[in-house]
């Protein structure tokens, strides 16, 4: 008797998750918002002071002279096992699965912080700057959060999932996709005041 209440239990459950997962089938007629319907991870929201810091910390992480990259503040930045040096190409770009959190403190009409965002970085394993072949990029500007720096780094999303919500025509120019990775906490960025 118990098995049999589990058991009609468990089909119920799985019914409901059916009917459920065929209503949001074809919902969104756009990519990006489909994305994010699957992949998108609530937006991060800095306080003042991270906001402050991470302020400080942009205005000595600029671009400087492109002939002269090894006089560059945070050139090369570790994350997760990687080393990654500092771009002069903002190509490519990527979806990002929130929008960036610096978007909160800018000029609403700025894409610099949307949920679309430039490379910054190259990455490699084991960083040789004379035979420098990337493996990946990272995107947008470094931001502080929660005691630590991040940027955003490259994922695979659950693309048949989305194609599953998005309707019959619902296409992607987007090569690149990228959540938030927190930069290594033995990385010299963190010696920033």
């Amino acid at each position: 008797m118990i098995k049999k209440i589990i058991l009609i239990l468990i089909f119920s459950l799985i019914g409901v998750f059916i009917l459920g997962a065929l209503s949001y089938k074809g919902k969104f007629s756009n990519f990006d918002e489909a994305f994010l319907f699957i992949e998108g991870n609530q937006d991060i929201f800095i306080s003042v002071d991270e906001y402050k810091k991470t302020l400080r910390l942009l205005e000595k992480w600029e671009w400087g002279d492109k002939f002269t990259p090894e006089d560059e503040k945070f050139r090369i930045i570790s994350i997760e096992g990687y080393e990654c040096v500092k771009i002069w190409s903002s190509q490519p770009r990527a979806l990002l699965n929130s929008t960036h959190p610096l978007k909160e403190f800018s000029d609403e009409n700025s894409l610099v912080y949307s949920s679309q965002n430039f490379s910054t970085y190259n990455c490699m394993e084991n960083l040789n700057l004379d035979n420098f072949d990337g493996e990946f990029y990272l995107y947008g500007q470094p931001f502080f959060y929660d005691e630590r720096w991040w940027l955003y780094k490259p994922f695979e999303p659950s693309k048949k999932l989305i194609s599953f919500v998005c309707s019959s025509d619902c296409g992607t120019h987007w090569q690149a996709f990228a959540k938030p990775e927190p930069i290594l906490k033995s990385d010299p960025i963190y010696q920033e005041k």
